[in-house]
C-alpha cells in the first residue's frame, strides 16, 4: 500500500520529505537565517532551512511576515507517489501529473483522468470508455466505495478536460484527492489479491492440494 502522505508546510513539525529519492513522512527539523536589503527603510527577508530527520537532506524556505513562507528549494512536488502496483503504462501519466500538480492542477487531473482510463483495462474494463467500463464492473459486483473512487475520478478529470462548474486551476486540494483514489483502487483491485494470491500460494503443499481437491467439480 502507498505510504501515508502529508502535504509539507512552512514550519511543519512532519510532512512528507520533498527529495524524491526519500519521499519519507518524517520529522522535520528548522533553522533560521535573516537578509536585509535597502539603505534606510529595510526590507528583511527571513529564510528558514529545514532539514529531514529521515534522509537528512535540506529544503530552503523564505518569507516576509515568519507566518507563512514560500518553498525554494527544491522543486515542490506535493501530489503522493504511487502505489507499488500500479501497473507500468499507468505509472507514466501519475508521474507526469504530479510533475504539474502544482503549476497545473486542471493539467493533472485530465492526466490523472487519462490514467484511470488505463487502469481499467486492468481491473476487468477494456481501457477505451471510463463510464462503459464502471457499468461494466458495477454489474459484476463491484464495491461502492470502488465505484465512488472510480467516478471521484472521472466527473473531476472530465471537468478538467470540459470545464463546467468546478475551476481546478483555484482547487489543487481536489486534485491531490485524485492521486489518493488512484493509489486507493490499485490496493483494493490489484495489490490485496496479489498478496492474497501470495499468502495461498505460500500453503504446505498438502494444504493446498486439499483445498483443490475439495473445490473441484463432482461428476
Amino acid at each position: 500500500m502507498a505510504p501515508r502522505h502529508v502535504a509539507p508546510a512552512f514550519k511543519g513539525e512532519a510532512f512528507t520529505c520533498l527529495h524524491p529519492d526519500c519521499q519519507t513522512l518524517a520529522t522535520m527539523v528548522w533553522g533560521q537565517t535573516t537578509s536585509n536589503f535597502g539603505r534606510y527603510g529595510y526590507l528583511s527577508f527571513q529564510f528558514y532551512i529545514c532539514r529531514c530527520e529521515h534522509c537528512e537532506q535540506l529544503s530552503i524556505w523564505s518569507t516576509t511576515n515568519d507566518r507563512t513562507g514560500t518553498l525554494i528549494f527544491p522543486n515542490a512536488i506535493s501530489a503522493p507517489s504511487a502505489h507499488e502496483h500500479l501497473p507500468p503504462d499507468c505509472l507514466v501519466d501519475f508521474e507526469e501529473a504530479r510533475e504539474i500538480s502544482s503549476r497545473s492542477p486542471r493539467g493533472a487531473a485530465a492526466l490523472l483522468r487519462l490514467c484511470l482510463q488505463k487502469l481499467l483495462g486492468h481491473i476487468g474494463g477494456k481501457g477505451e470508455h471510463i463510464d462503459t467500463d464502471i457499468k461494466t464492473l458495477v454489474a459484476q459486483g463491484l464495491d461502492p466505495h470502488i465505484q465512488q473512487a472510480l467516478d471521484v475520478i472521472r466527473v473531476t478529470g472530465n471537468n478538467a478536460v470540459h470545464p463546467l462548474e468546478m475551476n481546478l486551476e483555484d482547487d489543487h486540494d481536489s486534485v491531490l484527492v485524485l492521486f489518493e483514489m488512484i493509489n486507493f483502487i490499485v490496493e483494493e483491485r490489484i495489490s490485496r489479491p496479489l498478496k492474497t494470491q501470495d499468502r495461498f500460494a505460500n500453503l504446505p503443499e498438502k494444504a493446498r492440494l486439499a483445498i483443490e481437491k475439495r473445490d473441484k467439480p463432482k461428476v
